[in-house]
């Protein structure tokens, strides 16, 4: 975008923002933006609300204020540099990314198109996507690949076939209400097995890892800060074992601590950094320095869009150095959002210098020297389909039986005997292996029915015999 387009988008923006609208094809008001309107008549001949719209379907389990202040600045950079405003569909397919991954694997099973232009946000849901054929190639611009690594950490921030790439990067961590943690005399957690300590027994509020995907990401990161698989589940299980309650999703968990409901909850970045920013006095985020690996939240076209330029043109402008400012600036900044500061990790290097001392505390750069762990990304894939419902079988069908065996183990002082039985894992997981082994097997909804029930079956008796 040349120099006299930036100027409109950042004037337009702060009229709509006087005007007091949500960005959504109002007209602007007041002298800044008045004085845009000349320019545009001055190009395309009509004013901003004459321009013709065009119509742009998108499926993303982003909130709302991210959808509110990328629709709105998306809009007017097309308008300036097309002539044409743009109206988003977001398209509801009923839940977050498993909801859209299972939606999209329906619909192309019987179909050519799912009418839909873009697919923005969903983890890593976009690997089995490409994968089974649903995505096609996109345009990937020269400065957005000199920017973006191709990987972080052990971790694929774009496909090699560019048919999905990295709109950001998400990092895992922790939010605590700090009066609270005064109030229980307990420090504030500083690393993942801060959160296994005794003392957290029954503070913590975690998310549900077979409907959260960022809770999952979060619970593979815990495993693999740990040497060995049995060593990152028995640190896994000793915090889980330290829940109070679990979520439906990790935005839920997330508000546990702000709420008084829980001094502590495991979430992802950017649904800490928002929390902290309404009540920086109270509310804390930490990212575990060298615990934390940065997942791309990808962006992709689907297979047969219906309207494949402007597709391209929208993830062009998501990439872009002044679509990635939008997820990081304050409110008020020059290339920021207009009401909401959205609190995501920018995943295009230059965006870090280029906006220094301009963007939200508590938002890292990945890129810095030891901010990143490394992680095994093999591993991960393989290990996904095995470890969600495997904590699902062990806390969240178990959860009393959990705690009651959790209790037990910190008031024998975790004698050992009691607490090798407490971590023992199933036999059909207890190597790396075998998970692989047995990943393809939970695909077939039959046999993982069994196997998951059996699962329920094995932590149950254990912890009784744990608390007896």
């Amino acid at each position: 975008m040349n120099a006299k387009a930036k100027l409109f988008v950042a004037v337009l923006c702060g009229g709509l923002a006087q005007a007091g609208c949500d960005g959504r094809q109002s007209k602007p008001t007041g002298p800044p933006a008045r004085a845009v309107e000349e320019q545009i008549r001055a190009k395309w001949g009509k004013s901003f609300d004459e321009l013709p719209t065009v119509e742009l379907q998108v499926v993303s389990p982003h909130n709302e204020n991210i959808l509110n202040e990328f629709e709105g600045a998306f809009s007017l950079h097309h308008a300036v540099e097309h002539g044409k405003k743009v109206d988003i569909e977001w398209r509801d397919v009923g839940g977050g990314s498993t909801a859209i991954l299972r939606y999209l694997r329906n619909v192309y099973s019987r179909s050519k198109s799912a009418g839909i232009d873009v697919i923005w946000g969903g983890g890593d849901i976009f690997r089995k996507l490409a994968d089974e054929g649903i995505l096609q190639r996109m345009k990937l611009a020269d400065d957005v690949l000199a920017n973006i690594p191709a990987q972080l950490g052990g971790m694929d921030l774009y496909d090699p076939n560019h048919r999905w790439c990295g709109a950001a990067v998400s990092g895992f961590g922790f939010l605590y209400n700090l009066p609270l943690l005064k109030r229980a005399k307990i420090s504030p957690p500083k690393q993942w097995e801060d959160l296994a300590r005794p003392e957290c027994f029954r503070l913590i509020c975690l998310a549900d890892p077979s409907q959260s995907g960022s809770a999952a990401a979060a619970y593979e990161m815990i495993v693999q800060s740990a040497p060995t698989w049995p060593q990152g589940w028995a640190k896994l299980l000793s915090i889980l074992g330290n829940a109070r309650k679990f979520m439906d999703s990790s935005s839920g968990a997330a508000d546990a601590p702000g709420l008084g409901e829980a001094p502590i909850a495991a979430c992802i970045d950017f649904y800490g950094i928002v929390r902290v920013a309404g009540a920086p006095d109270v509310l804390y985020y930490v990212s575990p320095k060298g615990q934390t690996a940065f997942n791309p939240d990808p962006i992709a076209i689907p297979r047969n869009p219906p309207n494949p330029a402007l597709a391209q043109r929208f993830v062009d402008f998501i990439l872009s150095r002044r679509g990635q400012a939008l997820l990081c600036l304050k409110v008020g900044e020059a290339d920021g959002p207009v009401r909401t500061p959205l609190g995501r990790q920018p995943i295009r290097r230059d965006v870090y210098e280029a906006y220094a001392g301009k963007i939200l505390p508590r938002v890292m750069n990945p890129y810095e020297a030891g901010a990143a762990m490394k992680l095994d990304a093999d591993l991960w894939n393989a290990r996904s389909g095995v470890l969600r419902p495997l904590v699902r079988a062990a806390a969240i069908e178990n959860l009393r039986s959990l705690q009651a065996a959790r209790a037990k183990l910190i008031q024998s002082r975790f004698e050992p005997k009691r607490l090798a039985e407490f971590n023992r894992l199933p036999a059909n997981v207890d190597t790396p292996e075998k998970i692989r082994q047995l990943a393809g097997t939970l695909r077939d909804p039959t046999r993982a029915e069994k196997i998951t029930t059996d699962w329920q079956r094995f932590f149950r008796n254990k912890y009784k015999r744990v608390a007896e």
